[in-house]
């Protein structure tokens, strides 16, 4: 039981650490109305949460059948999965929004749309390359009901973290301010980046034992 929950712990560390919630709620108040009510905040926080909670799963769920379907080896999507990790990992570091997953004219035309929750708020803000690379990582190396419980029950739990802090944008903005985001996402910068390394060294040590 401990195992089970310190792997939970882990798993969930390294899944909201790559979501960064924080950072895609700045992007959700540069795309809703200086007026938005705290109603609709809770309506985009609820949708948005839905669609990452499902994608996630489908992800995590698919990624080892999507691998043997193409026959593509894991170590080298763990090797290019660290490299786009680390360029996510750069990013915050040098205290960016999450540019990485999406394009300026993604959030023009966001703009322009009625419900952001889905597009592109949850796919490809929260959900992008750096998140499903590393989902269909787990998916790879999970080989027991204890793998599949560990992942599902973290992903349950950042996306209830997701909503709250979506939800609570506003006030958190309020409290930290831009100074005290830009701080806690160049913390996350930090660990993304050696997540991205660890990924990295193990899919080239993969590598080279398959070659040899």
């Amino acid at each position: 039981m401990t195992e089970i929950l310190r792997d939970i712990l882990g798993d969930t560390i390294s899944i909201f650490t790559i979501m960064n919630p924080l950072s895609a709620g700045v992007v959700m108040l540069t795309l809703v109305d200086d007026d938005t009510t705290k109603r609709e905040f809770n309506n985009i926080a609820s949708k948005n949460s839905r669609a990452v909670f499902i994608a996630m799963v489908i992800l995590y769920l698919s990624g080892t059948y999507i691998f043997n379907f193409f026959g593509i080896q894991p170590d080298g999507l763990r090797v290019f999965g660290g490299i786009i990790l680390l360029l996510m990992g750069f990013n915050m570091v040098q205290g960016h929004d999450k540019k990485v997953n999406h394009r300026p004219q993604e959030q023009v035309a966001a703009q322009m749309r009625n419900d952001i929750s889905l597009v592109p708020l949850a796919i490809p803000i929260i959900v992008g390359p750096g998140l499903a690379t590393t989902l269909i990582n787990l998916s790879i190396g999970s080989q027991g009901w204890e793998n599949y419980v560990s992942v599902i029950s973290a992903i349950l739990i950042c996306s209830l973290a997701n909503y709250i802090i979506l939800r609570r944008m506003p006030f958190i903005k309020k409290r930290l301010g831009v100074n005290g985001l830009k701080v806690f996402n160049r913390l996350m910068g930090l660990i993304v980046g050696s997540l991205a390394i660890q990924m990295m060294m193990q899919g080239l040590l993969g590598l080279n034992n398959y070659f040899n």
